[in-house]
């Protein structure tokens, strides 16, 4: 997707801002299953607006090297953690071969891979031994509250969304170790009220493309569910986590 052509970055945060709650989660995950101290580097392959550049860098106390093909969501990204890391809109190749001495990040971008497998060859092409892939990523067999209220996404969920296996059988291919492999259960909004909100932003990359009564529809179907369910209660999503080492 080209999110140059939507109107998505200016309201990018407000409407896939990650809670604190998922904050400590997330970087509890990362100081389980990785050693701060074996990190110097940390590229965060398709950053978007930098949402994790912050928290990879002060759980690493390393630079951060944040790639993003859209100008417009790098240009939030340079904005909001400036003097926190660097940033590189294209790059022709991550580095030169074994040459990283850290980790590679990717956060919800695995869907958005023309070809994940020479990307999984590239990430072992570049890493040094014991080095990482960490992906945290949607998947046709995750359960997340949009798939329920917006049918008109689902065509792009079984084209677009891989398959756990999927997943797991490129970067295996590519001569990785599947470390770890966890189905994360992450709050995503305070409330339902907060999940609303949220939703009407469009910044979701299926909700940016259905066609506008669709979405409208969905978005009905949101706010009439505010009478059904406990609205105080936190809105969760389910997400793959996947911990690969470069063994050799």
């Amino acid at each position: 997707m080209d999110y140059d052509a939507f109107n998505i970055a200016a309201t990018y945060d407000k409407g896939r801002a990650v809670t604190p709650e998922a904050l400590r989660q997330w970087r509890e995950l990362l100081t389980e299953h990785i050693e701060a101290d074996s990190v110097s580097l940390v590229v965060d392959l398709g950053c978007g607006t930098g949402r994790f550049s912050e928290l990879l860098a002060a759980q690493f106390a390393a630079k951060v090297v944040a790639i993003e093909p859209s100008q417009k969501m790098l240009d939030q990204a340079q904005t909001r953690v400036r003097r926190r890391y660097a940033a590189a809109r294209r790059r022709r190749s991550l580095a030169t071969k074994g040459s990283l001495r850290g980790s590679i990040f990717m956060s919800n971008i695995y869907h958005h891979l023309a070809e994940p497998a020479l990307v999984a060859g590239e990430c072992h092409r570049v890493l040094r031994h014991g080095g990482h892939v960490v992906i945290r990523n949607g998947t046709r067999e995750s359960d997340f509250p949009q798939r329920h209220f917006f049918p008109a996404i689902q065509p792009l969920i079984d084209s677009q969304l891989p398959t756990r296996t999927d997943i797991l059988a490129n970067f295996t291919a590519a001569g990785f170790t599947a470390a770890v492999h966890e189905i994360v259960t992450q709050a995503i909004a305070s409330d339902w009220r907060s999940f609303v909100e949220k939703s009407a932003t469009r910044v979701d990359s299926f909700h940016a493309r259905i066609a506008d009564r669709d979405f409208e529809r969905g978005m009905t179907a949101l706010r009439a569910q505010h009478a059904t369910i406990d609205p105080a209660e936190p809105v969760t999503e389910e997400i793959d986590w996947f911990v690969f080492a470069k063994r050799a």
